[in-house]
């Protein structure tokens, strides 16, 4: 599921990235046409959005680590949960073997028991005599077998090293048993542990998934900015090129016609008025005409119908 994340994060990121760092090579080559102006803010850009896919990919290689790290902690929890069955499996086997050699153990007990009463005590037997024979009373094993071994020697019971034997085995698989719990009890906890780490990593690796689409997304509004900057500059210097190619081919006018236009220019803003010639208040066309070229020192007829 990680690795299936991290791979549509890159799916979306290289495209995208791939595709930024190809216009910043074409704005690279701008300047020789824009000027030096278009050179610094294109330069300047690039080293922005370089800096900015450097920022995304070294994201990028942290979720790639994040998720080898993600891996390596869920293979540890499954591999506790796996000896934790396999030793839950061998405690079953423990108790069972436990279970049937105290059921052996107790059919001893009782063939011996019968005939230490026939023997000893008629058809009672005593508390001592019962503490004795009962696997489970307070004397020490070394006591039991002492006396187990004369009730054997003066009665000519066989098996005594056999039901010795059968209460040793008990006493060794009860000791492995609470062995195997004990390190039951810490594959678990070591299980619990893996797994906590597992969904920490699990978070850290989604917040910086996150991150890295949020500077994708800064990188792509900022060369969306750009280029719609790039784009109005481009205009701005086409139209004062078309401006000047367009004024630079009309000859130079004489120095009265210079004179007439200039005049003429500076009563730009001038009202029109029918009859008129008010320099600075109010003209109409032919009295603006001979007022320009007045200015010239030629005198023009007028008239206004």
């Amino acid at each position: 599921m990680t690795r299936s994340a991290v791979g549509r994060l890159r799916r979306t990121v290289s495209p995208l990235a791939g595709a930024i760092c190809c216009v910043s090579l074409v704005v690279g080559l701008a300047p020789a046409q824009a000027g030096a102006s278009g050179a610094v803010g294109s330069n300047q850009f690039v080293q922005t959005s370089d800096q900015k896919q450097r920022e995304v990919e070294a994201i990028l290689d942290e979720l790639d680590r994040l998720e080898e790290q993600m891996d390596a902690l869920a293979d540890d929890y499954a591999d506790a949960i796996n000896d934790g069955i396999e030793l839950d499996k061998e405690i079953a086997a423990t108790e069972a073997r436990i279970k049937a050699k105290e059921i052996e153990l107790a059919a001893m007990q009782a063939q011996l028991q019968n005939v230490a009463l026939k023997t000893f005590v008629g058809k009672s037997v005593s508390n001592s005599l019962a503490s004795i024979l009962s696997s489970t009373g307070t004397l020490s094993d070394a006591v039991r077998r002492s006396y187990l071994t004369s009730v054997a020697l003066n009665t000519g019971v066989s098996g005594l090293d056999q039901l010795q034997a059968v209460i040793e085995e008990i006493a060794r698989e009860r000791k492995q048993l609470e062995s195997q719990r004990t390190r039951a009890g810490g594959i678990a906890e070591y299980a619990k542990k893996r797994l906590a780490a597992a969904e920490a990593s699990a978070n850290v690796y989604t917040a910086r998934q996150a991150q890295a689409l949020r500077d994708l997304g800064d990188l792509l509004r900022s060369e969306q900015s750009r280029r719609a900057k790039a784009a109005l500059e481009e205009a701005a210097r086409k139209a004062a090129e078309f401006t000047k190619n367009k004024y630079s081919n009309i000859p130079a006018p004489s120095s009265a016609a210079g004179i007439a236009v200039k005049a003429a220019l500076s009563q730009l803003g001038v009202p029109y008025k029918f009859g008129a010639l008010s320099p600075g208040s109010a003209f109409d066309c032919s009295g603006l005409v001979a007022y320009a070229w007045a200015k010239a020192g030629v005198s023009i007829p007028r008239s206004s119908r």
